[in-house]
């Protein structure tokens, strides 16, 4: 009997003991890191559910969006997007005509299946989170709330994590690593000001979600990867989403985008607009 009591009082203790050590880790990581693992694994499972493309990028575009945007273009800059069924479109920054004819005018949609050609084309269709480099594609920009001095810019893109997740060794990021996703759909809303010179523009922080975490739920999730791989905090990320997909729209002296490329043929600045119950 003695010997049975000795026994039970060992399991108890032992089992004391490890709850001890994960309480005392839960505590630990949750102080001296400002991670809650118990929410992480829950925001983990949140990330492994299906995305829902069609209500997540209700102002989807599509190929057809870009064959308007290359006739539009081309009827001011005579064949700067060009077409072949063995590359696609192509943006010629290289190759522009003497002069343009008219101000070119595109929607959001437009301006997405554009956005989208040029991001291939110009950033190999990636963007550098932390060390890594991670595939890129847009999926969605919507233009809301202009104003003669800014405009709110909402770009979906959807991102390859697999190389990120391909770094979580070990316990507990390999157990996480079964929630996570091979794409994260980011939705990255930035609110973009119009500078006092010509071309220019500033790119501040709205909000950012992925998949179908909440905003809060987002900033708390980057939080902890960025304690993990360094990559930064959902707001770093949303202004450098924001300003990677408006420097391919707008550009300047240091990135290709396609207002100030036409600069020297008779291009004059940009400007947002809504025009007739749509925006351009």
């Amino acid at each position: 009997m003695k010997a049975i009591k000795r026994l039970i009082t060992g399991i108890i203790l032992f089992l004391l003991l490890i709850a001890f050590v994960i309480v005392g880790g839960y505590i630990y990581i949750r102080s001296s890191y400002g991670i809650d693992l118990i929410k992480t694994v829950g925001q983990f499972k949140t990330l492994s559910e299906t995305v829902d493309e069609s209500s997540l990028c209700p102002n989807s575009f599509d190929e057809s969006d870009m064959l308007d945007v290359q006739t539009e273009v081309n009827k001011s800059a005579e064949n700067l997007i060009t077409y072949t069924e063995e590359n696609g479109y192509c943006v010629n920054f290289d190759n522009l005509p003497a002069e343009m004819k008219y101000i070119i005018k595109l929607s959001d949609k437009q301006v997405g299946a554009l956005a989208d050609t040029v991001v291939v084309q110009e950033m190999d269709g990636k963007i550098t989170l932390g060390e890594k480099q991670v595939g890129l594609k847009v999926k969605q920009v919507d233009f809301s709330l202009i104003t003669e001095s800014d405009v709110l810019f909402n770009t979906v893109i959807c991102l390859d994590v697999t190389s990120l997740k391909d770094d979580m060794q070990g316990f507990p990021l390999n157990y996480l690593r079964n929630y996570i996703p091979d794409n994260f759909y980011i939705s990255s809303t930035v609110k973009v000001t119009k500078g006092s010179k010509n071309f220019s523009y500033s790119v501040t922080h709205s909000s950012l979600t992925v998949n179908n975490l909440t905003k809060d739920d987002t900033e708390d999730l980057f939080h902890t990867l960025d304690v993990v791989f360094n990559i930064g905090s959902a707001k770093d990320l949303n202004v450098q989403v924001g300003s990677a997909l408006l420097g391919t729209l707008i550009g300047s002296d240091t990135q290709n985008g396609l207002a100030y490329s036409l600069k020297d043929i008779g291009a004059k600045d940009y400007v947002f607009l809504s025009e007739s119950g749509l925006e351009y």
